[in-house]
């Protein structure tokens, strides 16, 4: 019997694939935006059917998290965020900036997105989103204990595609899946964007020369409560952030620091919405039972309930508990509540004032992770502006959770699925959006008005009405830019179909 090696496999696979994505370059160079916006509109219409179903998929599948936390999720994407991008300066359009000079976005060219392990169908998707937006060719690939989710979420984006005159070599999925796959397509020149979205960032092995890459990480955020906060508030939008997909959130919070004149008061808040704390002993127990000796958290038990944890410690917890809480008065290497904790579990310190619950936090943020976000909950504006301007994170969050706020669910930062930290971004974006995959190139012209005259009617040429940026609702179905003719682009596709299946 032929043995089958799955390594050479996945190169050759990887290989065909990037072929196929530079050769659509061209053909997403003069694809007409209302293909695109087409096929945006479309996936949304098709996929928001389909959320429970990929939700159900993706638990089934990984046994991280909760289906419905996720489907909401999903949900989410296929509203706001493509109402977002769908709203963003487009690329190949010419656009003056305020101080005069002018700009022309473009595609960074091929990106290459290694998927996690738990909300992936939702990384998938925005990811996907910011490709088809911004005209660039994506190659996606998830590793065995989510592959089936990720490929049949991508069938169905292809029929759809096919359906809407999308090109199709534009999206890619290694189905042979390795790490040496992986690695060959991600250490190619022409690929100029690579996404890992795995939390493994300590390891760099991708030749970065040419290209942008993004580790994204979850990391290790603190929160503060200070004084003058709304108490109350604060207690259920931490609980709501660290309790949603069971922990899993990208900028999930991971350790509460309070002020002590306020410390019995957040403690009742917190327990009113669902917090348990720990005995010395339990929490010795919960250690044991969620990290190896080596400070690696067991993979089995990440993004399970804070019941399902209790239950694996031999703790009887009230029924409506979301998150498990331990009190710890000291952080260090090696102390593991001081790290990311890949769960609904908060540490939870106290200090005498801001200034000191301030070192705490910078504390934190250095023991472990690699500055990803920190909340503040406060209404004093010199708190807040010093915990703004001096702590290593690469987001701050003010009155909003961290794992909440850092994607952009309910804060006026761009909405993502893949953030990144202040110490392990390779450029300067710190999360994965639409801006990450396109770069701008400026114009510049003389200064009198007919040169002005000039660039502002090559602006128009061939091009359609200005996106208003300024709506932000979901284009109709039935609007007339969707229905615009594509035979011609269809004839275009069968002919190069014709001539690569004659060579």
């Amino acid at each position: 019997m032929a043995l089958i090696d799955n390594d050479l496999l996945s190169i050759q696979e990887a290989r065909i694939l990037l072929e196929h994505a530079n050769e659509s370059v061209k053909l997403l160079d003069s694809l007409p935006p209302s293909i695109s916006k087409n096929f945006l509109i479309s996936l949304r219409k098709t996929l928001i059917l389909k959320i429970e179903q990929y939700a159900t998929l993706a638990y089934e599948e990984s046994d991280y998290c909760n289906s419905s936390d996720e489907a909401r999720l999903i949900k989410w994407v296929l509203e706001d965020l493509l109402v977002d991008t769908l709203h963003e300066p487009p690329v190949q359009k010419i656009i003056e900036e305020r101080n005069g000079y002018s700009k022309v976005l473009l595609s960074k060219g091929i990106v290459v997105s290694l998927l996690p392990e738990w909300l992936s169908v939702p990384t998938l998707i925005s990811q996907l989103i910011f490709a088809v937006q911004s005209k660039s060719p994506i190659i996606f690939s998830a590793d065995m204990r989510i592959h089936k989710t990720c490929k049949a979420v991508l069938d169905d984006v292809m029929e759809i595609a096919s359906s809407c005159h999308y090109p199709l070599d534009a999206i890619g999925y290694i189905n042979h899946f390795s790490l040496e796959g992986e690695q060959w397509v991600c250490n190619q020149t022409s690929v100029k964007v690579v996404i890992d979205s795995r939390e493994n960032f300590l390891e760099h092995p991708y030749k970065i020369f040419g290209k942008d890459v993004y580790y994204a990480t979850i990391g290790n955020n603190p929160v503060f409560i200070e004084a003058t906060a709304d108490i109350a508030e604060c207690a259920r939008e931490i609980v709501a952030g660290k309790s949603f997909c069971y922990g899993m959130l990208p900028g999930a919070e991971q350790s509460i620091v309070v002020e002590s004149s306020i410390d019995v008061q957040v403690q009742t808040e917190l327990k009113k919405n669902g917090c348990y704390f720990l005995s010395d002993k339990e929490a010795t127990r919960l250690i044991k039972v969620l990290f190896k000796e080596n400070g690696q958290p067991y993979r089995e038990l990440i993004g399970k309930s804070a019941i399902e944890l209790a239950r694996r410690i031999d703790v009887l917890v009230p029924e409506s508990t979301s998150v498990l809480v331990i009190k710890k008065p000291y952080v260090s290497k090696e102390s593991f509540y001081a790290k990311a904790k890949y769960g609904p579990v908060l540490s939870y310190y106290v200090e005498e004032n801001w200034r000191n619950a301030c070192e705490k936090c910078i504390e934190l943020i250095l023991s472990s992770g690699c500055g990803n976000a920190l909340s503040i909950f406060s209404n004093d504006p010199e708190v807040v502006k010093q915990f703004v301007i001096r702590k290593p994170v690469a987001r701050v969050l003010v009155n909003v959770s961290t794992g909440l706020g850092s994607i952009g669910y309910h804060s006026d930062l761009p909405k993502t699925l893949t953030i990144t930290g202040w110490n392990f971004a390779t450029s300067s974006e710190l999360g994965v959006a639409y801006s990450t995959f396109i770069r701008k190139r400026l114009i510049g012209i003389e200064t009198s008005k007919d040169a002005h005259a000039l660039l502002n009617s090559a602006a128009q040429y061939g091009s359609t009405a200005a996106v208003d940026t300024a709506q932000k609702t979901l284009p109709s179905d039935n609007e007339d830019h969707l229905n615009e003719p594509v035979d011609w682009f269809s004839s275009v596709l069968e002919t190069m179909r014709d001539s690569q299946e004659k060579e």
